[in-house]
């Protein structure tokens, strides 16, 4: 969620995490923009503290795939239609960023960051 909170002096955005707002969700939710009402959401993990891992970046796709994490240390493939996983890979902890994805010598990579480690993934050839 961003939004510009402050027209004066200070404009600020990036609501959901300076406020802390993203951290309190226990679900990826997919909004329909033009009803505002929520066409799916998929349980993340949690801890007894509450969500594991806090806001998430994610990266939608022209291939119709959307890429963030599950809260319990997955990187995930969905289906942005339904919220279905297709994919996933365990990286024993969350992602730190949105994942990326770039084109190189006519191959598409995925690249994401989690914990100190960044991870690029690409289909086998």
């Amino acid at each position: 969620m961003f939004y510009l909170t402050d027209t004066d002096d200070r404009p600020q955005g990036w609501a959901a995490a300076e406020r802390g707002l993203g951290a309190t969700s226990r679900a990826l939710k997919a909004i329909d923009y033009k009803t505002g009402k929520v066409r799916w959401s998929r349980p993340l993990a949690t801890t007894a503290s509450g969500p594991a891992g806090g806001p998430m970046g994610l990266l939608s796709t022209a291939g119709k795939l959307l890429f963030g994490n599950d809260g319990g240390g997955n990187f995930v493939a969905y289906d942005p239609a339904t919220g279905k996983p297709l994919w996933h890979t365990g990286l024993g902890t969350n992602t730190s960023n949105g994942p990326e994805t770039y084109l190189l010598d006519g191959r598409q990579y995925v690249v994401v960051g989690a914990g100190d480690t960044l991870y690029a993934f690409a289909l086998p050839r």
